[in-house]
């Protein structure tokens, strides 16, 4: 199971586990939870990128992902709309498939 734990006040996001709906290499959940940590992750750099974010983490590997930033004060508004609508992706995709992947906020 795909566990995806989202700390909204930290702009952090979590991502851990295997969702082993299909085989590997064809299994939709476990894309779809990947292509929405990447999308976040390229949302993160892009924000670094225009200095927008202190301490931007994008660490995507097999199984796991974490990605977070600290929002300057005057993009904070900015930023948690980014993680906000990635993750409703997320709490989208676990209340279709909830045998396969958890989420979690926490403040």
């Amino acid at each position: 199971m795909i566990q995806v734990t989202y700390y909204r006040k930290y702009h952090r996001l979590t991502v851990e586990g295997h969702a082993h709906s299909g085989e590997p290499g064809h299994d939709l959940v476990c894309a779809a939870a990947s292509a929405l940590a990447y999308t976040l992750a390229g949302n993160v750099a892009n924000l670094a990128a225009n200095k927008q974010v202190r301490e931007p983490v994008t660490n995507l590997e097999p199984g796991k992902a974490e990605v977070s930033c600290k929002p300057l004060s005057k993009y904070k508004a900015i930023v948690t709309l980014i993680f906000d609508s990635v993750c409703v992706g997320f709490e989208m995709l676990a209340s279709f498939h909830n045998q396969y992947i958890s989420y979690e906020i926490r403040q």
